[in-house]
């Protein structure tokens, strides 16, 4: 996997959103609510963070509740797992091998070149569709986003654009903005 930058500004999403939890909580609805103060603890320890399996079991985990199974898809025996792919999933004939990218913004994980022409010539001897699954985290608190944190008991953001059919031409760009996404239908 490759880091890229994703040089997306959230400030103002992250304003929004604190505003509607606020109203939200004002109009008594149960809120969900972060653990720590704002901006970034000075007494950070390293088991604070969200460490790289917990963000990719959290990211499967996502995928799974609203994709997979919301989709109708049958999950394949043995998956999920922690090594690619991480899903394997079936619908309407068709076998889909998923590769989830979890990331913490303001990184942007991608799989290499070679990599993703490895993976997409043992899919296609399988007779198997591979997928390129990017699910992105980010604190609520704007300090901690800039500075690519995600603390356990925090509020944060989960993106997911759709899934990214992966191609065997030489090279492939796997970004957000570049790219064709493939979406399930109901």
């Amino acid at each position: 996997m490759e880091n890229n930058n994703l040089d997306l500004d959230f400030d103002k999403i992250s304003s929004q959103i604190l505003g509607e939890l606020d109203e939200a909580q004002k109009a008594g609805k149960n809120v969900p609510e972060s653990v720590w103060a704002p901006g970034i603890p000075s007494n950070l320890k390293e088991e604070d963070k969200v460490k790289k399996d917990e963000l990719l079991s959290m990211a499967v985990d996502y995928l799974m509740i609203n994709v997979v199974i919301k989709y109708g898809f049958k999950i394949e025996p043995g998956f999920p797992r922690s090594d690619f792919p991480n899903i394997m999933m079936k619908k309407d004939g068709v076998k889909y091998a998923v590769i989830v990218a979890p990331s913490i913004y303001p990184q942007y994980i991608t799989i290499d070149d070679k990599s993703r022409l490895n993976v997409v010539d043992m899919s296609k001897k399988a007779g198997v569709v591979t997928l390129f699954a990017p699910v992105g985290y980010r604190s609520v608190d704007s300090d901690r986003a800039k500075a690519g944190l995600l603390l356990k008991g925090d509020l944060y953001l989960t993106t997911f654009p759709g899934f990214i059919e992966l191609n065997d031409q030489p090279h492939q760009s796997l970004s957000v903005r570049d790219a064709t996404f493939w979406r399930p239908k109901l």
